[in-house]
């Protein structure tokens, strides 16, 4: 059997998979909210996961050594205090970029075990709230090193069927949610539209109001093979504790996490 057979194989054995990335207060909690509510009056079966609850490893001990880092930063005189950023992806320190680098790969391990997994097998639609094209876009740079490197995590990354980055003015996302520095928030769009150079399959959904957001995305969901092959209305909701738990599936459910180093 071939590689791309057996991938194939993997693809079809799994539920259908739904990515949202993007810069902080892009909206991407509001579209999988509206996504899920969509998906689940159809009749599927879905799932919420969040990348940094469900599949980032040691996730308390990455966000520990952000807080320090960014208290660091502070004491050595380079941030005036007035942010309050719940990681420290911003800071682009040598160590910790090597730290995410390693970490970003048991990331990638941990995300294929649980795709594999049978927790998963009951659910027709996983969404998930953030995916490694986040991670990818804390350390990217035009480098040959930076590029090389993407390029072997985005390999060993399950490839979700429809992956969105939300774009988003910086202002108005930094308005909405003022964690990080407007400078960063500049240079996290730019490493998220770049990402499209090493992936052609993402999806960018261009800034816009909230409901024309929202269509873009139904559109390339009414294109997809997940409509067509909808199961008959009255599918029974997959529920947390039965899939992965804190896993978040009712559209009520606020869910807004962030991925640390």
């Amino acid at each position: 059997m071939s590689h791309n057979q057996a991938d194939a194989q993997a693809v079809a054995r799994r539920p259908f998979l739904i990515t949202f990335s993007g810069i902080d207060g892009a909206g991407k909690t509001t579209q999988i909210e509206c996504v899920s509510s969509y998906l689940q009056e159809r009749g599927l079966r879905v799932l919420r996961l969040s990348f940094w609850d469900h599949v980032a490893v040691w996730s308390k001990m990455r966000a520990g050594v952000s807080h320090q880092a960014v208290n660091s930063r502070r004491a050595d005189g380079t941030s005036d205090g007035s942010f309050a950023p719940k990681n420290s992806k911003h800071v682009r320190k040598w160590y910790l970029t090597a730290g995410r680098s390693g970490l970003y790969l048991l990331d990638v391990a941990r995300l294929q075990h649980l795709l594999a997994s049978q927790h998963l097998k009951d659910c027709d639609v996983v969404i998930f709230d953030r995916y490694i094209y986040d991670q990818i876009a804390n350390i990217y740079s035009q480098s040959l090193a930076a590029r090389a490197y993407g390029k072997i995590l985005l390999k060993l990354t399950p490839a979700p069927d429809l992956a969105f980055i939300l774009d988003a003015s910086p202002i108005a996302a930094f308005a909405r949610k003022p964690e990080y520095p407007l400078e960063f928030m500049y240079r996290n769009r730019q490493n998220f539209l770049h990402l499209r150079e090493l992936v052609p399959k993402l999806i960018v959904i261009s800034d816009a109001a909230l409901e024309d957001v929202t269509n873009q995305i139904h559109v390339h969901i009414a294109r997809s093979r997940l409509v067509e092959g909808s199961p008959p209305r009255g599918k029974a909701v997959v529920m947390a504790d039965s899939a992965v738990p804190p896993a978040q599936n009712s559209c009520s459910v606020q869910n807004d996490p962030t991925a640390s180093i």
